[in-house]
């Protein structure tokens, strides 16, 4: 049999080419998951998104958040005795670790979803950096809050507001509008953005207090719809990445007579979270009210997705992901030892991989009726360059 020495030379040499070999591997793999984002390949380069449909990770350019003290990173790292101080009296249970946030935080190492954004676009502004002292700011204060944005070389566009509910949304929407504009390497016009917006927890416990007309189902509803409208009037080339309320009655059971969660004078029942949300401190039956609210607030959330998903346009859509989350299930040191209401690094982490797991993800795929459970191991999806923020 006559061989062609020259031709078979030729192809034992491409598929020598590591490279080559690799552009095979990468383009034959339809999904992958990791353990860390620096394991997951790059994205093939291209001009941009033909419109907001086709919106990947690496076109996002500028990344924004809106919450309460959970998306400001309260407490965070729970009581740290280097910080100065013992026990409660020290300078960690006063602090905002923004930059650990699970949706905005930009600290180096940080497992969040502005890193695991900016993994793919490195150029990403607006991820939030470092620490502060935590203002806790209410709706009514005389200085509108302005108080809790001077720091803005740290929290950039982590608007959230320590202590705030969907009534506070407007008011950090004044701070993250104005900051966007000042921010030098942001074309307004032309960068396309992701803001995230969580918010709830608070607002449950507050229907325990005396006056709760701010934190109905329909009140909430009201307040996150215009957030979302306003964004959509004020800001170019936006997608709004909703994610859905936790259910926070959970840590009540949990967190009973735990001394993780350094009780006050060693008293089993004097644990922080128990003055933190007043439905802590009442009965069963307010606990159980907090859960039906929480799920009044998701099926609202819903709604507002699908009203904005109706009148999308080139610029401008938005994006839901339920966040069905067992919290009574998470072990302890996922939480703050500072309180056992916020939570700790590890949950952070694992939150932030769980919705950027789902982004990708059509609606009909993403978990509605599926209780998440806490998961150490959780891995990280490396999307291809056929993936899309799912909007749909």
């Amino acid at each position: 049999m006559f061989i062609n020495t020259r031709k078979n030379k030729n192809t034992l040499a491409l598929l020598l080419n590591p490279l080559l070999i690799f552009s095979i591997l990468i383009q034959n793999v339809s999904s992958l998951s990791v353990s860390n984002i620096s394991e997951c390949p790059p994205i093939p380069a291209r001009s941009g998104p033909s419109d907001i449909g086709d919106l990947r990770p690496d076109d996002i350019k500028v990344i924004g958040a809106l919450g309460d003290s959970i998306m400001a990173g309260f407490a965070l790292e729970g009581i740290n005795d280097d910080l100065g101080g013992t026990g409660l009296l020290n300078l960690s249970t006063l602090t905002e670790f923004r930059g650990k946030s699970w949706g905005i935080g930009g600290d180096e190492g940080a497992i969040t979803l502005a890193n695991l954004v900016k993994h793919y676009n490195s150029s990403l502004e607006g991820p939030s950096v470092g620490k502060h002292f935590a203002y806790f700011c209410k709706e009514d204060d005389g200085d509108g809050c302005d108080a809790q944005f001077k720091h803005g070389e740290v929290d950039v566009l982590d608007a959230a507001i320590s202590g705030g509910i969907a009534a506070s949304l407007d008011m950090e929407l004044d701070y993250l509008l104005q900051r966007m504009a000042q921010l030098p390497n942001v074309n307004l016009v032309t960068d396309w953005k992701m803001i995230t917006i969580q918010i709830g927890s608070n607002d449950q416990c507050a229907s325990c207090s005396g006056n709760n007309s701010d934190v109905t189902a329909d009140a909430y509803a009201a307040y996150v719809d215009a957030a979302v409208q306003r964004i959509r009037n004020n800001v170019p080339r936006v997608l709004v990445n909703l994610v859905g309320t936790f259910n926070v009655s959970g840590l009540y059971e949990l967190t009973r007579g735990q001394q993780y969660c350094r009780p006050l004078f060693g008293q089993p029942d004097w644990i922080l979270n128990r003055m933190e949300c007043s439905c802590f401190k009442g009965t069963d039956q307010d606990r159980a009210n907090m859960d039906t609210l929480s799920a009044q607030y998701n099926a609202k959330l819903f709604e507002i997705y699908q009203k904005y998903n109706a009148e999308k346009t080139e610029g401008f859509a938005i994006a839901y992901t339920p966040a069905n989350i067992n919290v009574g299930g998470l072990p302890l040191e996922a939480l703050s030892n500072v309180d056992c209401f916020h939570p700790g690094r590890l949950a952070h982490e694992w939150i932030s991989k769980v919705v950027w797991n789902n982004i990708f993800k059509p609606q009909a795929e993403k978990p509605y009726s599926n209780i998440l459970e806490y998961n150490a191991n959780e891995q990280i999806y490396c999307p291809t360059e056929d993936d899309r923020i799912r909007i749909d």
